[in-house]
């Protein structure tokens, strides 16, 4: 997992344009004919009216005790919202009742709500079957996102990380992180919209790799991954030994290059400071396929311990030119398309490197031929678009079940056994086969 990683994110919005060119919007859309006609909206009542309104009687008396009201005050009388309103039907599954937003403090009642709130509106009109990200009012604490959206000159680094609610429609139904909330069931409002919803939405709280290690499916991934972290700091800090005087500990080293990925410490986890007090990025959303035992074990592994004899055969290494840890397992091949797209594969601009990231969170409606064949991984950045890194995935549909390989890869491809399961860090889908490149040798 120590491929060098270029985390920047883009904005999901348009997807669809983005598989197909890296132009920006003004380049490529017809010159408007005509005068603009500007959105014209029948709403005659508030967010609140409508809520007041509803039969949707504990979210209110959660809105009631909370400060939304002021805080959407506090936003500008211009400020448009939109809400997500789950029934009380949908409230009481959850666990969630009149009683327990009585007992509930104003701050977690907020919580709550921000969650389910945007100030951002998102009509109707605009949704589609593949997600649209739609950031809330809800903040994670403590957590950074590579910094894109804020779009200050200051040399800022990171924009706070926001709850995002991923949205789409199937039929006539509303998908939320991919699966269906309910009918949909829209209405404009004078500040906004509301969206009434049948189903809670749960709030992720685990990153990857909390997630994988609370999943006894995933024990084989999640050990072989620990045992390959524990296995390449002993080599390189074995090696170090001779040039440092000393043998560095595994922290030690995790600081020294921190372009390293390291299951739990860059990509699976919440990032570690670069030094005490440091406020940066330090998480990564992106998409998980993850294998689970019956994967390895229809490869032919049968444990973590078969897997490490296959890494026996490996070049890692403390290269004494670079001064700096060189060199992989086999089966950082196979992860870094499980993980990562396989961009440790993608082209390189001979000056610049691999293209800038593209926006990879899909969850399972997302998952199409259609709309992921052509899909750049990588675009753009300071690298020229003929080093564009194009989807290394062919997905298919049999029946409502997903499978994908690698291109060209001679290998049968995986069931997608799960989906959508979400984390801080993005959906985790559950394959039963590893992603194998053509050509790969297991022996």
């Amino acid at each position: 997992m120590r491929n060098i990683k270029n985390t920047s994110i883009i904005s999901f919005l348009l997807l669809s344009v983005m598989m197909i060119t890296a132009c920006r919007k003004s380049e490529f859309m017809p010159d408007p004919e005509g005068a603009q006609v500007p959105y014209q909206s029948d709403a005659t009542q508030s967010i609140e009216q409508l809520l007041s309104a509803s039969p949707a009687k504990i979210f209110y008396a959660a809105w009631q005790k909370s400060t939304m009201k002021a805080r959407l005050e506090a936003m500008g009388k211009n400020t448009q919202f939109t809400v997500f309103v789950p029934d009380d039907a949908a409230l009481t599954a959850a666990g969630i009742t009149n009683a327990s937003i009585a007992q509930m403090a104003v701050n977690d009642v907020d919580s709550l709500l921000m969650f389910y709130t945007s100030n951002k509106v998102l009509r109707k009109e605009q949704l589609g079957a593949y997600s649209i990200p739609l950031k809330t009012l809800l903040e994670q604490k403590d957590l950074y996102m590579p910094f894109y959206e804020s779009n200050l000159n200051n040399g800022q680094t990171y924009d706070l990380y926001f709850h995002r609610l991923y949205l789409a429609t199937k039929g006539d139904e509303l998908l939320i992180y991919g699966k269906s909330v309910g009918k949909l069931n829209y209405q404009p409002a004078t500040n906004g919209a509301v969206y009434f919803i049948s189903k809670a939405v749960e709030r992720p709280t685990k990153t990857f790799k909390e997630t994988l290690e609370a999943d006894a499916r995933f024990s084989i991934f999640v050990g072989v991954l620990k045992a390959c972290d524990e296995l390449y700091l002993d080599k390189v800090s074995t090696e170090m030994e001779m040039w440092f005087g000393y043998k560095p500990s595994p922290d030690e080293i995790k600081d020294m290059y921190k372009q390293r990925d390291f299951f739990g410490d860059f990509w699976g986890g919440i990032n570690r400071p670069i030094y005490q007090g440091f406020i940066g990025p330090n998480i990564t959303m992106n998409t998980l396929f993850a294998p689970t035992d019956e994967a390895f074990k229809n490869a032919g592994f049968q444990s973590v311990a078969d897997v490490m004899r296959f890494n026996e055969h490996n070049n890692v290494r403390f290269d004494d030119m670079s001064f700096s840890p060189e060199g992989n397992f086999p089966t950082d091949t196979l992860f870094n398309y499980h993980y990562n797209w396989g961009r440790m594969f993608g082209p390189r601009d001979p000056s610049y490197g691999l293209a800038a990231a593209n926006s990879t969170m899909f969850y399972s409606n997302d998952l199409r031929p259609e709309f992921l064949s052509e899909y750049y991984v990588n675009i753009g950045g300071t690298a020229q678009i003929a080093y564009a890194y194009k989807m290394p995935f062919g997905f298919s549909v049999n029946g409502t079940a997903v499978q994908l390989k690698i291109k060209d890869s001679t290998f049968p491809a995986a069931n997608v056994v799960q989906t959508d399961i979400n984390t801080l860090n993005g959906p985790i889908h559950a394959v039963d086969h590893l992603l194998i490149p053509k050509g790969f040798k297991f022996h």
